[in-house]
């Protein structure tokens, strides 16, 4: 049993002939007669039959029949996927918030262009979940904004992002010169302990000798365009990605607070589980990020 006694097969019920069949597949009709012959052998049963108006399925052909055009099918589609010269198939991504929100959709947008044969999905959680993802195999690949420390997975630096501080339209911050410690003096609106960007808030405050109990907290969110519009409302100040608060700033819904000597700022990383580095899907997608100026 091989797969050319299915194609024979199939190609005899659609012609409805031994002959055309055989020129169909380039090969003798002797042999086309062959594997129909081993295919009723194998299965016990005649699959053809003739008949007056010529060649039709017995009842047990029609399901042979139908069941052989699926494998073929299949086979084929296989085939077109791993030998093709283009990627072709599903891309999950696994994202943190800002690059979701901010970051992918340009991203994914030229890679398709690229690729049309490649459909992507896209799933946001925080890094710590995106993380479980790519272990669980839930994900193809991850951005974060962290190269990830796990011996089974492979992490490529894509883009670097600063941070700023935001605040309401109507206040008073404009000199750069102010200095760091009047911050602690007004209230502030942050992402979850969970976040990247909370994380390298603190680590600034430490560097400057404060901790993050050194702010007067007035909310705590679950995304950036959440922190954005308490801050827009007049909840207090905080930090995001300089990705969000341009466009934030760009429809007048913030101002952006500068002092000297504060430069925050974080590396995007792609990552993807090394036992999968060479499939073709991620690893044209892993190069399209080296190759392309995001």
């Amino acid at each position: 049993m091989n797969l050319n006694h299915l194609r024979a097969f199939v190609k005899v019920v659609q012609t409805k002939s031994y002959k055309d069949a055989a020129n169909l597949l380039s090969v003798s009709q002797p042999a086309i007669t062959q594997r129909i012959q081993l295919l009723d052998e194998h299965f016990k049963t005649k699959l053809l039959k003739r008949n007056s108006e010529g060649i039709e399925l017995t009842s047990k052909g029609e399901i042979a029949y139908k069941q052989s055009q699926a494998i073929l099918n299949l086979w084929d589609e296989l085939e077109r996927q791993l030998l093709s010269d283009k990627p072709l198939g599903k891309l999950t991504v696994g994202a943190s918030t800002i690059p979701s929100e901010y970051l992918l959709p340009g991203i994914i947008k030229r890679f398709i262009t690229k690729y049309p044969d490649v459909y992507t999905h896209m799933c946001v959680s925080g890094s710590h979940e995106v993380v479980k993802w790519l272990i669980n195999h839930s994900v193809d690949v991850i951005i974060t904004g962290k190269v990830e420390e796990d011996p089974t997975i492979f992490s490529l630096p894509i883009v670097k992002d600063e941070l700023k501080i935001i605040a309401p339209i109507d206040s008073y911050w404009s000199d750069k010169k102010n200095h760091f410690s009047k911050l602690l003096d007004l209230q502030w609106v942050l992402r979850e302990p969970e976040s990247n960007t909370r994380r390298v808030w603190e680590e600034e405050l430490f560097r400057k000798g404060y901790d993050i109990n050194s702010l007067k907290i007035a909310g705590q969110m679950g995304s950036t365009e959440a922190v954005i519009a308490a801050v827009e409302a007049g909840m207090g100040i905080s930090v995001v990605s300089t990705l969000a608060a341009e466009r934030a700033v760009s429809h007048n819904r913030v101002k952006i607070i500068y002092l000297e000597g504060l430069e925050m700022s974080r590396t995007f990383y792609i990552s993807c589980l090394k036992e999968n580095i060479n499939n073709p899907v991620i690893s044209s997608f892993l190069s399209f990020l080296k190759e392309n100026e995001i």
